[in-house]
């Protein structure tokens, strides 16, 4: 079936025109009924602006209902401090760990760095074959 462009215009105009009456009748009624048109989904919603004087009195009374809500509540404990000896500790600690892991990494990398390659097969029968001599 093929589509017939200027019979779908000429129904769109016809309901546009349609819309627009409706339109007008709505305002007519809410006019009569003493509210306010709405607004019509073309139009983008007013963006509210609040002067620097309200922004300032609501982060004020704010502040002073956190404020009783903090006295009520107690106050937070107290951050835990860690001592210059323990911070000490806890990284020579993490250095001797770093240090052990470069050398296996550097032990790993002398032991692989043998010429040739090896498959999976080979390589196990080369480690039993280490193992059964150093025993």
């Amino acid at each position: 079936m093929r589509t017939d462009y200027s019979l779908l215009e000429a129904a769109l105009i016809g309901y546009e025109h349609q819309r627009e009456l409706l339109a007008v009748k709505i305002a007519e009624i809410q006019r009569q009924l003493g509210s306010a048109p709405a607004a019509t989904s073309d139009e983008a919603p007013k963006k509210r602006v609040m002067n620097v004087a309200a922004r300032k009195r609501i982060a004020l009374a704010q502040r002073k209902r956190w404020a009783e809500f903090h006295k009520t509540q107690g106050a937070p404990a107290k951050k835990r401090m860690m001592s210059a000896e323990g911070r000490e500790r806890i990284a020579e600690a993490t250095r001797k760990r770093w240090a052990e892991f470069r050398a296996a990494k550097a032990a790993a990398a002398a032991g692989a760095s043998k010429p040739g390659k090896r498959g999976k097969k080979a390589a196990a029968a080369a480690t039993e074959t280490e193992e059964a001599a150093t025993s």
